[in-house]
């Protein structure tokens, strides 16, 4: 099976800041490092991560510097972003969305510093 990421580069050091939405009553900033994309949120409730989307795209993930990962909700693929400091690493997207499900029973890895990978 060959999984494809569909986004090129998938690592966030080679992209602008993403920005997270957030209410009037927050603020949010974010900025590019040498290895990743720091967002900052502060205030009370969440805020909302917009991927770049591309066409074609039916899932993304978002893979965090701690190992974890953020997976977009169905109809838009957002992610929620609650207050403090979120440090992203890579994004990958899927053409399938039944690949996520599918990689997360596997205990496989959800995101790909390659463009193609082989399992």
């Amino acid at each position: 099976m060959r999984i494809r990421n569909l986004y090129d580069p998938p690592t966030l050091k080679d992209r602008d800041p993403v920005v997270p939405w957030v209410p009037n009553s927050m603020t949010a900033s974010a900025r590019t490092t040498a290895e990743w994309c720091e967002i900052t949120v502060a205030g009370e409730g969440v805020g909302w991560l917009y991927p770049p989307l591309q066409d074609g795209l039916a899932k993304v993930v978002w893979e965090k510097a701690d190992g974890g990962n953020l997976i977009g909700i169905s109809n838009n693929d957002t992610v929620a972003i609650y207050p403090g400091v979120t440090v992203l690493v890579r994004l990958c997207g899927y053409e399938d969305a039944s690949l996520v499900t599918m990689l997360k029973n596997l205990g496989l890895p959800l995101v790909f510093a390659a463009s193609d990978h082989p399992y």
